[in-house]
């Protein structure tokens, strides 16, 4: 926590403290889930989300991002930020805690909705201050979501708030504990220091034959053959099983047909300009002006309005609120430029004027055949993959070895090594085609030992490793590694030279010399600065700079320079904390986040049992090859 506490800190002074807001659902709002179905990408206990839903997901958000960004944002964009892992971990989560909040018993009224809107000020009128459909329906358009879609999801927001509010400690901190964290993040040292290189610490010696054999029997581990492991694989991933499986034709057309209406068929959409009167009078006169050929924005201007804020770009039927408004901008009689009569509304008198019409679209079967015979054909591949797990084990049972039960189910079995835990070979070679999830198995098992069917950890598929041979250790003779022997000796004759000119430094350091006189026989100069934890003390390892943090004012610490074989040697001079930096304000402002980061490891913790409780499963496949081919 103490990282995501100093990352939010802007030098010593400063602190951004951003409000999420759970509710945002122009980027974050989830469909109602769909029945659980072998074909979705991601599951959460009983039920699925289908790619369908991912993409639609993903367009939203790409939406809201072009919109931030002025379209400066593309697809490609998109994929390079992460944002389809970033939807997938959403949707998981938040079916995550639906489903709890369901299980619970938790409810939500529709009025709660109805409040939100009334005083949230997105969706009211900059002028009045009140709620504006307008505004409302804008905005759902932009986002390609429907009235009905959208008070689901708003229900389900707030069903998901109210368990996770439950979770938090409601921002609550210690004042001791935030006054701690304060100041040690505003604690500055003033230190001096001196950085022993090789050329400061002596002449170099030459290797003998003696002094090499003598480090080479002292460092035996350092020349050292890892343990080699020769093990036998057989893969089972569910793709390898669809091979010679069919989807009866009729069977495919049948869930077409299920599906068509609601997945496969693309309403009309209209581009429309719409402003609503408060009398049938006002507007008469509108529609009048609009059929002498007078423009929208010149109508609309004349009520206060932009052009922008009565355009309602590319929308179905449904995404109207109003059904007589509805009714009449995708009246068939009405094409583009025409305009309607004056439209009794809920809201008032409302005029439309067509901008443009696109017509409906249908995904025909033979467009989606492909994608519904993968549904279809899961169960039997999966009862494949499991019919051969079952021959492997009848046939081990029956005495055989992991190669001859795959072949007995008809399967390869591959065969790798030697090779060490890192993959790779006596050399230095790296063998390819061995995953790490096998691997690790190999490295887990004794010699002549088999595993039982182990699942992938993306759960598409089973494996079983058979360890044949096992390498252990082995020292490599002298004479071998006699040119490697020598290049370790120089390394650690450096390093003893140096050290030798730190505890040099050190030792007149505790005589009472000061670090100039201390560094006087060298011929150099310590450097004095001011450092907080925040510096970027190029100089000094991280390990150095805990240390000094860690030191009293007067007392000497070494280490480890940033890089190479130096060291440094530093004497902390003065300690001080800079309070006069830190506002009262500040102050709340660091209590309050600290809290919040609290409150957010409490849901974690949570949302992290939830996983397990419903074992959520992704199909990371299937997303992947969502968005590699999806254009």
């Amino acid at each position: 926590m103490l990282d995501s506490i100093r990352g939010a800190m802007k030098g010593v002074v400063i602190w951004v403290f951003v409000a999420l807001l759970i509710l945002a659902f122009a980027l974050w709002q989830v469909p109602a889930l769909q029945s659980f179905t072998q074909s979705s990408a991601i599951r959460v206990g009983d039920q699925g989300v289908p790619s369908s839903v991912i993409l639609n997901e993903f367009n939203r958000a790409m939406t809201n991002q072009r919109i931030q960004s002025e379209g400066a944002f593309t697809r490609e964009d998109a994929i390079a930020a992460g944002l389809p892992g970033q939807i997938v971990q959403s949707l998981a989560t938040r079916s995550l805690v639906s489903q709890e909040a369901q299980k619970m018993g938790l409810a939500m009224p529709r009025s709660l909705v109805k409040q939100f809107l009334d005083n949230d000020e997105r969706f009211q009128n900059p002028r009045t201050g009140e709620f504006d459909l307008q505004v409302l329906t804008q905005i759902l358009q932009t986002y390609q979501m429907s009235v009905k879609t959208f008070e689901e999801q708003m229900r389900e927001n707030f069903l998901r708030e109210q368990l996770l509010t439950s979770v938090q400690g409601g921002g609550f901190v210690a004042t001791p504990f935030t006054d701690a964290l304060l100041l040690r993040e505003i604690e500055r040292r003033e230190i001096s220091y001196l950085t022993m290189t090789e050329e400061m610490a002596g002449i170099p010696e030459e290797p003998t034959p003696e002094k090499l054999r003598q480090f080479y029997e002292e460092n035996p581990q350092s020349f050292t053959a890892p343990e080699y492991r020769s093990f036998t694989v057989v893969s089972m991933r569910e793709s390898d099983f669809k091979e010679g499986l069919e989807a009866p034709e009729e069977e495919l057309k049948r869930l077409y047909d299920i599906q068509k209406d609601r997945v496969y068929d693309k309403p009309e959409r209209r581009t429309l300009y719409q402003i609503t009167y408060d009398t049938e009078a006002a507007a008469q006169g509108a529609v009048a002006s609009l059929n002498q050929a007078t423009p929208f924005e010149a109508v609309a201007e004349e009520k206060g309005l932009s052009l922008d804020a009565v355009t309602f770009t590319d929308v179905t039927k449904e995404d109207l609120l109003d059904p007589a408004v509805a009714e009449a901008a995708f009246d068939p009689a009405i094409g583009e430029g025409g305009v309607s009569a004056p439209v009794k509304g809920l809201f008032g008198w409302t005029v439309i004027q067509i901008a443009a019409v696109t017509a409906p679209e249908t995904q025909t079967f033979e467009d989606v055949r492909e994608e519904l015979e993968n549904a279809y054909l899961e169960q039997d591949t999966q009862k494949r993959l499991y019919d051969a797990i079952d021959a492997i084990e009848e046939a081990r049972d029956s005495g055989a070895d992991l190669v001859a039960a795959a072949e007995a189910a008809g399967l390869t079995a591959q065969t790798f090594g030697p090779v060490d835990s890192f993959s790779f070979a006596p050399g230095g070679a790296i063998i390819n085609g061995i995953d790490g999830e096998t691997l690790g198995e190999a490295f887990r098992l004794e010699e002549g030992e088999e595993s039982e069917a182990e699942e992938y950890a993306d759960k598409d598929g089973y494996y079983f490793v058979a360890v044949n041979e096992i390498t252990p250790p082995t020292l490599t003779p002298f004479e071998t590694a006699e040119a490697d022997v020598e290049a370790r000796w120089r390394i650690d004759e450096r390093s003893r030279r140096i050290a030798r000119a730190v505890k040099q430094v050190e030792d007149a350091l505790a005589a009472g010399a000061t670090i100039d006189e201390a560094a006087a026989p060298f011929n150099a100069e310590p450097v004095t600065e001011t450092v907080t934890r925040q510096s970027k003390t190029g100089d000094f390892s991280s390990t150095l700079v805990t240390e000094l943090f860690r030191a009293e004012k007067g007392a000497a610490v070494s280490g480890a320079a940033a890089t190479g074989d130096e060291q440094t040697v530093l004497v902390v001079n003065e300690i001080d904390f800079n309070r006069i930096a830190i506002g009262p304000g500040q102050e709340i402002a660091f209590k309050q986040y600290v809290g919040a980061q609290l409150d957010q490891e409490y849901v974690d913790a949570y949302l992290t049992a939830l996983q397990d409780d419903y074992n959520v499963r992704i199909d990371q496949e299937q997303i992947d090859a969502l968005f590699t081919n999806q254009q």
